[in-house]
C-alpha cells in the first residue's frame, strides 16, 4: 500500500498530472474499491484496510486529475460510485466473485500508465520512487507466489513487474531531460 504516497506527495508538491493516465487512476481507484470489499467480505482485515487506504491513496490522485482538468469530476465519483455497489452485490452472491473481478482489475490497473509512458515524452507528473516500490513490492509477492505455489498471487505480479520497471526508466529519462516547470519551484 505504501508504494503510491510518493505520487501523491510529487502530485501536489510539483502541481503537476503530467503522465498521469487518468483511466489506470480509475482503475486503480476500482481495483483498490473491490478488493477492500473482498476483505470486508472474507473478513480480512489487513486486505480490507490497506486497500480502503490505497482507494483513498489513489483517489486524491484521482482529485488531482480533476483540478487540473483533465478528468470529469462525475467521470472520478460516478466511477468510485459504480464499483462499490457492483462489489457489494457480488460479495452478496459471492466473495470468490469479488476476488475475481479485483484480481482482473487490480491487475491490469497498470497498463494505462505504462501505454503512456510509452507514448508520452513528459512523464514530470509521474513519481519514480513509487513506482520503483511498486517494482519492489511485486517482486517480493512473485517470490512469496513461488514459494508457496499460488498461482494467483504470482500472476498479477508477472504482468505488473516489467510494467513498473518499464515505467521507472521512462520516467527517470523523462525527468532528467526535461526542464523546470515553474511550479515545480514551489
Amino acid at each position: 500500500m505504501l508504494f503510491i504516497w510518493p505520487q501523491v506527495f510529487r502530485v501536489y508538491r510539483r502541481n503537476t498530472v503530467e503522465g498521469i493516465a487518468p483511466l489506470g487512476v480509475l482503475q486503480g481507484v476500482s481495483g483498490s474499491i473491490l478488493w477492500f470489499t473482498y476483505g470486508l467480505a472474507v473478513g480480512d482485515l489487513a486486505v480490507f484496510g490497506s486497500n480502503f487506504m490505497l482507494s483513498i491513496a489513489v483517489g486524491t490522485v484521482g482529485l488531482a486529475l480533476v483540478r487540473h482538468g483533465v478528468l470529469p469530476s462525475s467521470r472520478l465519483f460516478g466511477t468510485a460510485a459504480a464499483v462499490l455497489g457492483f462489489a457489494f452485490v457480488c460479495a452478496a452472491f459471492s466473495e470468490t466473485l469479488v476476488g475475481l473481478v479485483a484480481f482482473v482489475v487490480g491487475a491490469a490497473s497498470i497498463l494505462p500508465q505504462t501505454f503512456l509512458a510509452a507514448r508520452e515524452p513528459d512523464l514530470r507528473g509521474v513519481s519514480v520512487p513509487s513506482n520503483a516500490l511498486l517494482f519492489g513490492a511485486t517482486v517480493a509477492w512473485l517470490s512469496y507466489g513461488l514459494a508457496v505455489g499460488d498461482v494467483l498471487v504470482m500472476l498479477p505480479n508477472l504482468l505488473v513487474m516489467p510494467c513498473s520497471a518499464f515505467i521507472v526508466v521512462k520516467a527517470a529519462a523523462s525527468q532528467r531531460s526535461l526542464p523546470p516547470v515553474s511550479a515545480d519551484v514551489a
